[in-house]
């Protein structure tokens, strides 16, 4: 990786440290301008128009990235606080408990990344994607199931195995989250065709960018670089992976002075058409 660029990122993300109110104010002010984005689209779903739930999913899932996201990876505050604000924004968008499992594994994917023990890409995932790649694509799509059933299909000696610290998930925090949740229920009444419909999109989004994060027809690499919309900074992935601690507004502002490897379109078509598409885990 080019160090200069690197350097750039290191520099913005000491600036930001220092000027921590920035941050503060440009992160909030976005996610707040991203809810209202969310509210919205279902006041437009209300009223019939059904492709509003392209606009919300895309926009939950640009939220997601910076307050669920980087709050699982402590990158807002720097303090166990990031995780009451990871749950409380949870709950705005109706995802409760979900984050807290993120959280846990997705901390675990990045200890074991590209291994046998990472949890976003286990033996039964890989078996699929070989066998049956549409298949594959399909489940990878629908809202949380099946990256949940990966999850809970991990054995507790897969578990031990695994880098990193053991992580548990905080009640305390679920019951925020659920709380939060209840309240944006009884107040704003989504519906729940509105809430299923855009989380269908949100997951269907992460998925392709998870296609176009770690899996590639490259050798030698373990991620990519890559634009994605209103991606936040999370195209950044080889830094991210490299530096998870920096803030979405770093890796947002870095990936102006990046080269792009790929694209939603090109990590889409590469997946049903190129066969020697693959994860990079193949790589090591």
């Amino acid at each position: 990786m080019n160090n200069t660029k690197i350097h750039k990122e290191e520099r913005l993300e000491r600036y930001l440290r220092k000027q921590s109110w920035l941050l503060y104010l440009i992160t909030f002010t976005v996610a707040g301008t991203l809810y209202f984005g969310i509210y919205l689209a279902m006041l437009l779903f209300h009223q019939g128009h059904y492709w509003s739930l392209l606009i919300s999913g895309l926009l939950a899932h640009s939220f997601f990235v910076i307050t669920m996201h980087d709050g699982a990876h402590k990158s807002i505050t720097k303090t166990n606080f990031d995780y009451t604000i990871m749950n409380f924004c949870a709950g705005l968008i109706v995802l409760p408990l979900y984050t807290e499992l993120f959280k846990k594994y997705h901390l675990l994917h990045h200890a074991n990344t590209n291994t046998d023990n990472d949890p976003l890409w286990n033996t039964f995932k890989e078996k699929m994607f070989v066998k049956n790649r549409i298949l594959y694509a399909i489940l990878q799509c629908l809202p949380f199931v099946f990256n949940l059933y990966v999850i809970l299909k991990r054995s507790p000696n897969h578990a031990d195995k695994s880098k990193g610290k053991a992580i548990k998930i905080n009640l305390w925090q679920v019951a925020l989250s659920f709380a939060v949740a209840i309240a944006v229920i009884i107040l704003f009444k989504p519906g729940l065709l509105f809430v299923l419909g855009s989380f269908t999109v949100m997951t269907t989004l992460g998925a392709i960018r998870y296609w176009g994060e770690h899996m590639g027809i490259d050798k030698g690499k373990e991620s990519n670089t890559h634009w994605f919309p209103l991606g936040m900074g999370i195209g950044n992935h080889d830094v991210h992976h490299k530096h998870p601690g920096y803030s979405w507004l770093t890796l947002t502002i870095g990936l102006l002075f990046r080269n792009m490897d790929t694209n939603p379109l090109k990590s889409t078509y590469r997946l049903f058409f190129r066969k020697d598409f693959r994860h990079y885990k193949d790589n090591n």
